[in-house]
Parts: structure tokens; C-alpha cells; sequence
């Protein structure tokens, strides 16, 4: 019974994830990332269903199983790195990266073909000795050929882990920088949660390729030994799935407010006139207290071509569009403190144009080396001490 619990909780946050990503899909619509991640969700499903027959010793089922874990135990990893770059990619730069799931395909074939060419007595040796056993010595023909099958495929998997992390990452960080160079406000926009669940992920695919040179047999031989594992993996799982669910934000966004953007494109004076424009565009009408602005609305306003902008502000000025922004910003709200200094600061950082309290404290304590509640208190220090003095 303890088996059967532990076996089944990861498939079962697999499939409870699963549901919710196509219900969403199916009431908000297309939505490219989401739809990598429900594959992957479907995917190590059929990984852990693997997983559940052979540790209940459903061994009649074990030949289709197998198969299938063979497949998914080498699909996972790809897959999630596909739905990565689903997030940070230009659809125009990830149709490539469908190659990685050569090896699932081609190792899913190969152990399918051979448990289909295997006599009754090979596959029930190679189950009873190699699965279960851990023992290779007397196996003989197609039994042996497939445990060179299974040995290449852990092998693979060791392999796999090395691109997704390294990659994965890269884009991760190429696109945050992305966000910040093209949007003022960047919550919910970067993909730190995602970094975090990517770290998360590669850590437990460490534990799952010792679990894979360990051998799935030894953990057959305990259930509380194969609670770790299994309790592991659906935290994991659970935590990927929430993340992604509630990410809203993604390359995909970013490439509609560019198309927007280019529809309007001018003669360029040159990137030091560009930049008294936009200078003199937040200082007349203080577009920066605008809350949620982006780079594209700068576009519109000038008439003129994105990647001018971009110049513009990332060379001309040597910032990126995100700190040219709440710099603005927060002396706007110096500024408000010094004249107003009994005024919430809850409203100083709605005036100043920030949509949250948590993005005004964090932007007033880089560029001001203190809080805002702090820069507020010494600004009345010095009144209260007159006053003291007087008396």
C-alpha cells in the first residue's frame, strides 16, 4: 500500500498539472509556452506511470512500459528546455531545437523493436534478472542487446542534463536583459522563478541519474527508501507546474509590442539628437510617472524606429530602458518626499509611477542607498531639532 502511494504521487501531480494547463489553454487560448509545458507535464506522466508498474510488479505490463519510459526518461529533460525557450526564444530560432528529442525517439523504438522480437523467456529473463535482479552474466541474444539499450539510454541521460542547464540558463538571462532594455515595470515580466525552477530541476536530475546508476531494483526493496525520491520529485514537479501556470509574461509578448512598434518608423536625426528628444519628452509631459510604460510607447511618441530607442538609451546613455525609468522615478519621488514629506508613502510611489510598493522600496534603496521610510525620517530630523533648539 505504501508502495502504491509513493509510486503514484508523482504521475499524479503530473496529471493534476496537466488538467489545469488545458483548461487554461482551452479558456484563454494559443499560448506557445504553456503548451510545452502541458507536453512536458503528459510526458512525465508516462514517465512515472513507468515508474508505478514496475515497482507494484506489474511485470505483464512491462514490456509496453518500459517502452514508454525509455522514451520519457530521455524526452523530459528536452522538453523542458523546449518549454524554456518557448519563454525567451524567437519562434524563429527554436524550431531547431526539436533535435534533442532524437535520442527519445530513437531509444523508445529500439526498446520497443527488440521486447517485440524477444521470445516470452527472453523478456521474462530480462524483467526477472536485468530489472529486477541487476544481474546481466547469463543473459544471452536479443536479452542482452537490450540491456546495452537500457545502458545507452542512462547514459544519455546523464548527457542531456549538461545542454538544458547550461543553454536553459543562457537564454533565461539573455531574455531578463531583454525585458529590462524594452519595459520600465519588469514584474512579472523577467523569469527569475523560472531560473530558480530550472536550479531546482537540475538539482533533482542529479538525484535521478544516481538513482539511475544506483538502479531502479534497489529502491524496489524498501518503500521508505523509495519515499525520498518519489516525495522529491513531486515537490519539484508541483513547484514547476505552479511556476508555470502563473507565468504570464514571454518572448511572445515582447515580439507583439515590437510589430507594434515598427509599424511607425521616420527618418532618424541622429542618436544624440534621438536622445535630447526622449530627454525632453520625459521632462515636459513626465511620461516616466506612466505606470507599466514601455519602450514602444517612446517609439510612438517619436515617430520613429525601435531600434533607435534602443540605441539611443543602451549606447547614448549606457543604461538600460528599465534603470532610465525608475532613476526618473525615484528622484520624482525625492522630490515629492522633500515637498510633501507627511505624504504615504504608498501614494509618493503610485504618483511616481511604480504599480507596486515592493518594486518603489527596492528602486529608492539602489539608487538612494536607503529606504524611502529612511530618506523620509532624515528629511524631518532636522525640523524636529530646530524645533527642540527653540524651546
Amino acid at each position: 500500500m505504501k508502495a502504491m502511494i509513493f509510486t503514484t504521487m508523482p504521475m499524479f501531480v503530473c496529471l493534476f498539472w496537466s488538467a489545469m494547463l488545458a483548461l487554461q489553454l482551452y479558456t484563454e487560448g494559443k499560448n506557445r509556452p504553456r503548451q510545452h509545458l502541458l507536453v512536458f507535464m503528459l510526458t512525465a506522466s508516462m514517465l512515472y506511470f513507468g515508474h508505478c508498474v514496475f515497482f507494484n510488479h506489474n511485470t505483464a505490463l512491462i514490456p509496453y512500459t518500459d517502452t514508454i519510459y525509455s522514451f520519457a526518461n530521455l524526452a523530459v529533460y528536452p522538453l523542458y528546455y523546449l518549454y524554456v525557450c518557448s519563454l525567451t526564444l524567437r519562434s524563429k530560432f527554436h524550431k531547431n531545437r526539436w533535435v534533442l528529442m532524437v535520442p527519445a525517439v530513437v531509444g523508445g523504438i529500439l526498446t520497443g523493436a527488440l521486447y517485440i522480437m524477444m521470445s516470452p523467456e527472453e523478456t521474462r529473463q530480462f524483467i526477472d534478472q536485468y530489472l529486477y535482479g541487476g544481474h546481466r552474466s547469463t543473459l544471452t541474444g536479443l536479452a542482452i542487446m537490450q540491456v546495452y539499450v537500457h545502458d545507452v539510454c542512462k547514459a544519455l541521460f546523464a548527457f542531456l542534463i549538461i545542454p538544458v542547464l547550461i543553454y536553459g540558463r543562457t537564454h533565461i538571462m539573455e531574455y531578463d536583459q531583454l525585458v529590462r532594455n524594452a519595459y520600465a515595470d519588469i514584474e512579472g515580466k523577467t523569469l527569475g522563478s523560472i531560473h530558480h525552477m530550472l536550479v531546482a530541476f537540475i538539482a533533482t536530475s542529479i538525484l535521478s541519474f544516481v538513482f539511475n546508476i544506483i538502479g531502479r531494483r534497489q529502491f524496489d526493496e524498501s518503500s521508505w527508501l523509495l519515499a525520498f525520491p518519489s516525495v522529491a520529485f513531486s515537490v519539484m514537479l508541483f513547484a514547476l507546474g505552479y511556476v508555470g501556470y502563473k507565468q504570464q509574461f514571454s518572448i511572445d509578448d515582447i515580439e507583439n509590442d515590437e510589430q507594434e512598434a515598427d509599424a511607425s518608423i521616420a527618418r532618424q536625426d541622429g542618436m544624440q539628437e534621438l536622445r535630447k528628444k526622449i530627454e525632453q519628452l520625459m521632462e515636459q509631459e513626465e511620461l516616466y510617472r506612466q505606470p507599466n510604460i514601455k519602450i514602444v510607447d517612446i517609439v510612438n511618441r517619436l515617430n520613429t524606429n525601435r531600434n533607435y530607442i534602443y540605441q539611443a538609451i543602451n549606447h547614448e546613455m549606457g543604461i538600460s530602458f528599465n534603470e532610465y525609468i525608475n532613476r526618473m522615478r525615484i528622484e520624482y519621488a525625492s522630490l515629492l518626499i522633500s515637498q510633501h514629506p507627511d505624504t504615504p508613502l504608498s501614494e509618493i510611489a503610485e504618483q511616481s509611477g511604480f504599480t507596486s510598493s515592493t518594486s518603489f522600496y527596492r528602486n529608492f534603496k539602489l539608487y538612494k542607498g536607503m529606504s524611502p521610510k529612511e530618506y523620509q525620517v532624515n528629511l524631518k530630523a532636522p525640523t524636529t531639532n530646530k524645533t527642540v533648539n527653540d524651546k
